[in-house]
């Protein structure tokens, strides 16, 4: 489950409703799947993490008593932004020429040999100095930021932290992430190498050196 799936009750839910025991926060998530939310804004809505709607959602399926919902093209494009490729056209780009042929030119004579001269010293890139802890309410504006829709960046959020092991999380004591003022501070290194890797791989953008905190 990526978090844009969109699900709706079904019949048998309807059925079997009055004999359901659920306990109450489970009940708010399972009334919120109208057929009109995806995923992740059903989870925003009752309060509950993405981590914790995902087993949910899939005991609901097992039961029975939600079902996916499928979207026509325009809720898609709606939903997403993406352009609509059928009725702009596809663009075949011009073939680039790697190798070009250069006019010959006369060998010019060889110069006189000079003393060869010390090379000046190699200076320290600034991305070497140490960093800080990375602050994990940086990272999640970061990426929100990166589209212009508040939902969807919340849902970018989601599909980074979707790509990062859970155990890395969990040796953190990150059991979820806050979309608001997020106070956690990753220290680990393999975390962090692994958050920048998700964003990297699902934002196609580096995360920004503005994301960590003072050595």
């Amino acid at each position: 489950m990526t978090g844009t799936e969109i699900y709706k009750r079904t019949a048998a839910y309807e059925r079997e409703a009055r004999t359901i025991r659920l306990h109450a926060p489970q009940w708010k998530l399972l009334l919120a799947y109208d057929g009109q939310r995806s995923l992740a804004e059903v989870a925003l809505s009752a309060d509950v993490s993405f981590a914790e709607a995902l087993p949910l959602t899939e005991k609901f399926l097992g039961h029975g008593w939600i079902e996916e919902e499928p979207i026509t093209l325009d809720q898609y494009l709606k939903r997403t932004g993406a352009p609509d490729v059928s009725a702009i056209g596809a663009v075949v780009p011009p073939a680039v020429v790697l190798h070009q042929a250069k006019p010959e030119t006369a060998v010019p004579p060889p110069l006189a040999p000079k003393t060869a001269a010390q090379p000046p010293p190699v200076p320290v890139s600034a991305t070497n100095k140490p960093r800080g802890p990375m602050r994990l309410s940086a990272v999640v504006d970061y990426i929100t930021s990166l589209v212009g829709n508040t939902a969807l960046g919340q849902l970018l959020v989601y599909r980074v932290f979707l790509r990062v092991p859970p155990e890395l999380l969990q040796a953190e004591d990150i059991a979820s992430v806050h979309l608001v003022k997020d106070t956690s501070l990753i220290r680990g290194e393999a975390l962090q190498k692994a958050i920048a890797t998700a964003v990297q791989e699902v934002a196609q953008r580096p995360l920004p050196d503005s994301v960590y905190a003072a050595a």
